[in-house]
């Protein structure tokens, strides 16, 4: 009778272990799914459940960001312009599912992310958003253009992937150099600032007002941007521009990167902007100060390395001991490990 007691026990005792053990692995695994909340580009607010596994990037932007937190090699599906862009190597051969103009929903499904970082402008917007939803695919929207929103989505994203820490490097490194930036040129009166007028891209007088992807940019280098009292992304005519005569005119070019090394279509783009009628007495065209500049250092998340460029050609005397090749070396060595400093960024004839 005691030794069928002994059992009884030892069979309760064991019993009572096997459910503790089994407890604790449940806890374990539910402590391995942990839910973040964020607010997108659009004010939505969206709740993602962790870990993050498998995205998809739909504009430029978001794979610079990925890399410099680690995580670029769950992208599974693809942005065409960044295709053989010898930038991103490890993008190399993963299915293209958008291009500048179009989104593949098809494509998208079979490659099975949990989420799409789309853009709220221009390329890759997603406007459909029930094709992504029968797919339970989530929709990020960021803005990685424009640095007055640029710290606040890499904190974002960073926060998504468990990745504080390394956001706030890439934090404290854009605010390192603008406080440099800002401290250079402290002394310079208002009245003193250079004036300057921005064209983009797509060139024809197009500009960027408070708020765009194209103004910030200005004013952390210290110039006044000659579109201050203009709203959106407007085009202006040729006269406004050559009555106000700005000092400095800057173009943001494509035609730049990482995989260039020749400046001929640079020398084309120049000669184009000097010999329009209107500039011709401009002191932008009359001093030389026509500049370009790549869009990959100047309305994405690389802006800080375009704006030290643009500081540098406002202020040549202040800035004589400041290089901006520099900055973007160190850029490359802090968040692109094995990417060595290459191509054409800037010209200037």
């Amino acid at each position: 009778m005691k030794v069928f007691r002994k059992i009884i026990i030892l069979l309760l005792i064991t019993v009572f272990l096997v459910g503790c053990y089994q407890g604790e692995q449940v806890i374990r695994e539910d402590e391995q799914y942990k839910s973040v909340t964020i607010t997108d580009a659009s004010g939505k607010d969206i709740t993602i459940t962790q870990p993050i596994e498998r995205v998809a990037i739909l504009d430029h932007g978001t794979a610079e960001i990925l890399r410099a937190l680690g995580v670029i090699d769950l992208i599974v599906g693809n942005y065409q312009a960044l295709d053989d862009n010898p930038f991103y190597p490890e993008l190399q051969g993963v299915p293209v599912v958008a291009t500048h103009s179009e989104i593949n929903f098809e494509k998208l499904a079979e490659v099975e992310p949990q989420m799409v970082f789309s853009s709220v402008r221009a390329h890759g917007v997603v406007t459909e958003n029930e094709h992504l939803e029968n797919f339970n695919i989530i929709d990020i929207k960021l803005n990685l253009r424009n640095p007055e929103v640029i710290k606040d989505e890499v904190i974002l994203l960073g926060k998504l992937f468990g990745k504080e820490e390394k956001a706030q490097e890439l934090v404290d490194f854009y605010n390192k150099y603008e406080k440099i930036i800002e401290s250079i040129i402290a002394d310079v009166a208002p009245e003193d600032r250079a004036t300057v007028f921005v064209e983009h891209h797509g060139g024809d007088f197009k500009t960027g007002a408070p708020g765009s992807r194209f103004y910030e940019q200005t004013i952390l280098a210290g110039a006044i941007n000659i579109a201050e009292g203009l709203s959106g992304e407007p085009q202006v005519s040729d006269e406004w521009v050559a009555e106000i005569n700005p000092d400095v005119f800057l173009r943001e070019a494509s035609g730049f990167g990482y995989h260039v090394t020749s400046n001929d279509n640079a020398k084309i783009i120049h000669q184009e902007i000097i010999n329009r009628p209107a500039l011709e007495n401009t002191k932008a065209v009359q001093n030389n100060s026509v500049y370009l500049i790549g869009v990959d250092i100047y309305s994405r998340p690389g802006y800080i390395v375009g704006v030290s460029y643009l500081a540098s050609w406002l202020y040549p005397d202040l800035f004589a001991d400041f290089d901006p090749e520099v900055v973007h070396k160190e850029y490359l060595e802090l968040f692109h490990h094995g990417m060595e400093y290459k191509g054409i960024y800037v010209y200037n004839q």
